[in-house]
């Protein structure tokens, strides 16, 4: 297991607290970090056979706050700890378990953790599941090719059995439109089918150092176009309030490729309801590339809508 430290800074919030695209971009981080320490040796180091680059580009993402403990209640200036746990696919994939929490509750948990998952006590806490795969760039950042490191040694890091892998959850999403967050309780409340929201990707906010469209930003993409859905696509069913003051609790994302530099995307969005809970507001998404049609991301999230006693306390 490895551990980290970080103080709540601007980098990691905005106006509702800990940010979840920001978030993502941390924990991404220590993710990649981890794998560089069980390996000995650095991410940017790693090459094909042929002397290739090789990237460790996600696949799969799942985050999970427990009831009670909103994303937006971690705060500026807050202290917060991170663990995180490995398991190897051959030399090809790995997926990173992590929880986090402020330091001085998630240290007590961990203290009775010996060689349990970490998703055991994801109830408990926050948590993100990630899986990356190790991919090289052909004919352009748009176009990725499955490249094992031929320069490192993974077997450091335990196994993960392939029908644990989170590529089957992937692979299945492709085929049923389904990644298994909303189920048949959420009814689907849009006033017109297949609500579209196009963005054309900025190339010096969007990119990340390797020269791709960075991984978390697409959760920034979604959340851009869900805005525009409950103001257009709900419209009158949503007040300001609800816009500005949803918070996740679920999500998974399924990445199938990525946009180029000088791409626009098209991101699809429905909105689902529960008769039970008036305050979950269930979605769904899928991004295509606008030049030549390619699903690239697919995600499915359950937020919930601000309480009025939430709302009070942002006046």
């Amino acid at each position: 297991m490895y551990e980290y430290d970080v103080s709540l800074g601007l980098p990691h919030t905005n106006h509702a607290g800990l940010a979840e695209h920001l978030l993502l971009m941390y924990a991404g981080n220590v993710h990649w970090t981890s794998i560089a320490t069980a390996i000995g040796s650095p991410l940017s180091t790693l090459r094909t056979s042929g002397g290739g680059e090789v990237y460790a580009a996600f696949y799969f993402i799942e985050e999970r706050f427990p009831a009670g403990m909103p994303i937006s209640a971690f705060k500026l200036g807050d202290n917060l700890h991170f663990a995180v746990s490995l398991r190897a696919f051959k030399s090809i994939a790995v997926e990173g378990q992590i929880v986090f929490d402020h330091k001085d509750r998630l240290e007590r948990t961990l203290a009775g953790i010996t060689d349990r998952p970490l998703d055991d006590v994801a109830g408990q806490h926050p948590f993100i599941r990630f899986g990356s795969i190790f991919i090289t760039p052909e004919s352009g950042n748009s176009l990725l090719r499955v490249a094992p490191p031929a320069n490192t040694d993974f077997s450091s890091i335990p196994p993960l059995p392939n029908e644990e892998n989170p590529y089957q959850l992937v692979r299945a999403a492709q085929e049923n439109d389904r990644l298994g967050v909303l189920d048949d309780a959420w009814i689907c409340i849009d006033e017109r089918p297949g609500f579209d929201a196009t963005y054309a990707i900025d190339i010096d906010r969007d990119t990340n150092g390797a020269g791709l469209v960075y991984f978390a930003n697409y959760v920034a993409f979604m959340d851009s176009a869900e805005r525009l859905a409950m103001a257009l696509n709900a419209e009158g069913r949503f007040c300001n309030a609800d816009v500005v003051g949803r918070s996740i609790h679920r999500r998974r994302i399924a990445y199938y490729g990525n946009a180029d530099v000088t791409d626009t995307i098209r991101t699809r969005v429905s909105l689902f309801v529960r008769v039970d809970d008036h305050r979950a507001l269930g979605l769904r998404y899928a991004i295509h590339r606008e030049r030549d049609g390619l699903l690239i991301c697919r995600s499915e999230a359950i937020k919930f809508l601000p309480t009025p006693e939430e709302v009070q306390q942002r006046r």
